[in-house]
């Protein structure tokens, strides 16, 4: 089993990212300063020591001859405060309190080629710091050139050094404590919100609510306004989403039922109609008519269930042109021979909209007048206040009270109410759906006998013209 890496959470990088910060600033502050420090210790000591050096030389030059033997050289180096040095740089002799091979060759050699202004190393000696240092002098006018040199103790300023680092040492790990100390309270207290952030991408997609509150950080409130603004969205999906499985569910069961009659009785006319031995001129005839409606009953379901399906898959269109609303009644009563069927119009009588959705609200309406009503059948349209309002009126038995609310929806058929039906249950659904596509509604009042009536927005059929209406005098079909 492969085993799991580690890794840091944010509040963790957080910490450590402060810490490496402490850690780099308290490191480059603590040696640019105890750099700093140390240069100006040791430069202040040479110096001094250049000082020193030159007087003690210029008083050892006085006892010295023009031309001084090795002899000379040695009296005059204990006139020195330090182990020292006198080279005759022209005869090379030299003598003094220390040996020649204590001094590098190449420090006499600066003292040569740059004319004799000085020479120094810094070294460490038996664990101690020393500062070799060389000057030169003339012990007369027209004497030979001496180089004296001395070896100086430098241990106190290497000590004092070494407290500087230890100071900034300790200065450094004070800091990066506190660093450590602010990384963990900075990523505690920013890991309060990534816990609310945390606990509302839980709650997405289930139907616990997301937790409301501010978190003191305007950045973060954001990204969790934004989290349940996605919630509410992806509930209002998901609810819609079972809201259509449930519609397609139902629409299957209620096709299949609708289906079963018409089929069966194709089926039972078939037989009727195979059976050439049996069957009687009569019976053929009489089964013939039978299948014929059944047949024209499953063409008007077919189409029904169709209209419906664009409704439901969003692929409904709105085609607006201008329409003559008496001239379709006209066309419509003539095609169907409605000549039993009132029609009035109020208002002017030309609009723009969709006519063929028009045409099917009409259609659908004085259908089921027809076909679930009783005669007087009148249709009255206003063109009124922008809106154009459409009612069918007949004088049949009416709808029981328990089915009001429900003839709108697909094929519901009250038909303990409304006998007689050989629809689909279908129309006054397709009704409702065509008026609120087209940005009007549909419904039913029963005061003064069975209307059935619909509104839509009325256009001017005048690009940007203002929407007619008021009352006038009735057109009559």
């Amino acid at each position: 089993m492969q085993r799991k890496r580690w890794r840091p959470t944010l509040s963790t990088r957080i910490t450590l990212t402060l810490v490496a910060v402490a850690v780099g600033v308290a490191a480059i502050t603590a040696g640019t300063l105890v750099w700093n420090a140390r240069l100006i210790i040791l430069e202040s000591r040479q110096a001094a020591i250049f000082d020193v050096l030159q007087v003690e030389a210029k008083m050892a030059a006085k006892s010295l001859p023009e031309s001084p033997t090795e002899a000379d050289l040695a009296a005059a180096s204990e006139e020195f405060s330090v182990p020292a040095i006198l080279i005759n740089l022209r005869t090379g002799e030299a003598g003094g309190t220390m040996t020649l091979d204590e001094v590098p060759d190449y420090l006499v050699q600066r003292l040569v080629d740059n004319g004799g202004i000085s020479a120094y190393e810094r070294e460490t000696r038996y664990g101690f710091l020393t500062f070799t240092a060389g000057v030169t002098v003339n012990p007369g006018t027209l004497g030979d050139r001496i180089a004296a040199f001395g070896v100086f103790d430098m241990q106190s300023q290497q000590e004092e050094i070494d407290r500087l680092v230890n100071l900034g040492v300790s200065v450094g790990l004070i800091f990066v404590g506190a660093a450590a100390v602010i990384g963990l309270l900075v990523g505690r207290q920013l890991g309060r919100p990534l816990e609310s952030l945390v606990e509302v991408a839980d709650g997405l997609g289930t139907s616990a609510q997301a937790p409301a509150g501010d978190t003191g950080y305007p950045d973060v409130d954001v990204v969790l306004d934004a989290m349940r603004n996605s919630e509410a969205r992806l509930h209002a999906t998901i609810g819609q989403l079972e809201h259509s499985e449930a519609t397609a569910r139902q629409l299957v069961a209620d096709v299949a039922h609708e289906l079963r009659t018409p089929l069966a009785t194709l089926v039972a006319v078939s037989e009727i109609l195979a059976d050439t031995e049996l069957a009687s001129p009569e019976n053929r005839r009489e089964a013939g008519q039978i299948a014929a409606r059944s047949a024209t009953h499953l063409t008007t379901l077919t189409n029904d269930i169709l209209e419906l399906s664009r409704f439901d898959s969003n692929k409904a269109d709105i085609v607006r042109e201008v329409v003559d609303v008496v001239a379709l009644w006209r066309d419509l009563a003539e095609n169907r021979q409605w000549d039993d069927v009132a029609f009035e119009m109020y208002g002017d009588p030309v609009v723009r909209t969709d006519e063929v959705r028009l045409r099917l609200i009409v259609s659908n309406l004085v259908t089921n007048a027809l076909r679930h009503g009783a005669p007087p059948v009148e249709v009255t349209v206003w063109n009124q206040d922008g809106k154009l309002t459409l009612s069918v009126a007949d004088a049949g038995p009416g709808v029981g009270d328990e089915h009001e609310a429900q003839v709108f929806k697909r094929f519901y058929q009250a038909s303990s109410a409304r006998s007689g039906s050989e629809s689909s249950g279908l129309g006054l659904a397709i009704v409702r759906e065509n008026a609120r596509l087209l940005g009007g509604d549909a419904w039913l009042t029963q005061t003064a006998g069975t209307v059935f009536a619909v509104w839509i927005p009325a256009r001017s059929p005048l690009a940007g013209g203002a929407e007619s209406g008021g009352h006038g005098d009735p057109t009559l079909a």
